[in-house]
């Protein structure tokens, strides 16, 4: 029987008591993961195009210079060629204030479009790491329970052979050893789920060391308390108003009144300047009546509204989300704190039964179901912390917040 139960102990050691021993830390692996996020990069190369055609908005004064050349054959005059060089810059417009306004929010629109997809993918991140760190504890209790088991076994080995147990007695501590067993493998196999999720959603292997999440991050997420007006700091929510006034900004520039450019033309013949053809000055350009210019400046304010309505719409979704959310939070603490309850006073009886035990007023068989529902309560506690964290990551994403954690 002992050399039984010897197996049966090294089965459960534990490796989680040094969890935080040599672990990567998140930032680190958090920046390793944006590096490598072909998203991010490809959000990045968008954002880099959008501040190169900023420089068009910018230089708008900038020269535009064209040359035409004709090869003309007379034959009274012989080989002739006829050669312009014309050069133009804008120096006024009606419509420059809205290009500049325009491209501001093309370029803030492609820095939130960027924060998005790293605010997923460390949403993603810290969810499963929340699950990981939580779950680990877990098993920290679970080798701690085996070991109670462990204990309980030899006492009760020591009475069998003394012949004061029975052998159900016996059977029923293999049977607590096998039953946590069973729940130690559930806890590793949720873990090495979470990992995979990490990895499938940043495309990096999961350290083999591990990531270690800090305490005072979970300590900022579940201290969170919400806020309505937040609301308008949600990335999704900021994407759709620079994109409603890209497309007010755009329309507004469609049907331009007045354009003022200085013009210069130099034409040659032969080579040689003709200076009578040759000129330059000031080119005012004023638009009275153009019926595609207005169509297109009328479609630009549609797309406007369409998009408002789209942020109205958002805005309402995120506050249903968020109330759902926190609804849920509060029903789980209730819930929670009844679990907690719930272990303290198992946590009471389970000492009572040992002493009952050794002078034989409680039985075995009441002692391990009580220490095997005093485990299953503590998986209930983690489990329900795990939901209410993520509940929690939720309302930060929806505040704008998360990506300041």
């Amino acid at each position: 029987m002992r050399a039984n139960f010897s197996i049966i102990g090294c089965l459960f050691f534990s490796p989680f008591a040094l969890a935080s021993e040599g672990t990567l830390h998140y930032s680190d692996f958090v920046n390793e993961m944006y590096r490598e996020s072909g998203g991010i990069r490809a959000k990045a190369l968008e954002l880099e195009a959008e501040l190169l055609r900023a420089k068009q908005t910018d230089l708008y004064f900038m020269p535009k210079v064209s040359a035409e050349s004709k090869y003309k054959s007379d034959t009274t005059r012989g080989d002739i060629t006829d050669s312009k060089v014309t050069a133009s810059s804008l120096i006024f417009s009606t419509t420059i204030a809205d290009r500049f306004k325009e491209k501001n929010s093309r370029v803030h629109g492609a820095e939130l479009s960027l924060l998005k997809e790293k605010e997923n993918l460390y949403k993603t991140l810290v969810e499963n790491l929340i699950g990981i760190k939580y779950y680990n504890n877990l098993e920290l209790k679970a080798a701690s329970l085996e070991q109670t088991a462990v204990e309980l076994y030899q006492q009760i080995e020591g009475r069998y052979i003394s012949g004061i147990a029975k052998a159900s007695d016996v059977e029923q501590a293999r049977l607590l050893i096998q039953k946590i067993k069973t729940e130690s493998e559930s806890i590793n196999k949720e873990i090495e789920l979470l990992k995979s999720n990490i990895e499938l959603a940043t495309g990096i292997a999961f350290p083999a060391q591990g990531v270690y999440l800090p305490d005072n991050i979970i300590d900022k997420i579940n201290s969170y308390t919400i806020n309505e007006k937040k609301i308008y700091n949600n990335l999704d929510y900021k994407l759709l108003n620079e994109q409603a006034d890209t497309a007010k900004f755009n329309a507004w520039q469609q049907d331009s009144l007045v354009q003022v450019s200085l013009v210069a033309e130099e034409r040659y013949n032969n080579s040689q300047r003709i200076d009578k053809d040759s000129w330059g000055g000031i080119q005012v350009t004023v638009n009275l009546f153009d019926y595609d210019k207005k169509i297109a400046r009328q479609t630009g304010i549609k797309a406007y509204q369409v998009l408002k309505t789209k942020m109205d719409f958002k805005y309402k979704e995120l506050l249903a989300k968020m109330k759902s959310l926190q609804l849920t939070i509060n029903s789980n603490g209730k819930e929670l704190q009844g679990l907690v309850d719930q272990s303290k006073t198992t946590k009471v009886i389970l000492a009572n039964q040992k002493r009952e035990y050794n002078i034989s007023q409680s039985s075995y068989y009441e002692m391990l179901n009580t220490q095997y529902d005093y485990f299953a309560l503590e998986r209930k506690i983690i489990e329900m912390k795990i939901s209410d964290t993520i509940n929690k990551v939720s309302l930060l994403q929806i505040s704008g917040e998360l990506l300041s954690l």
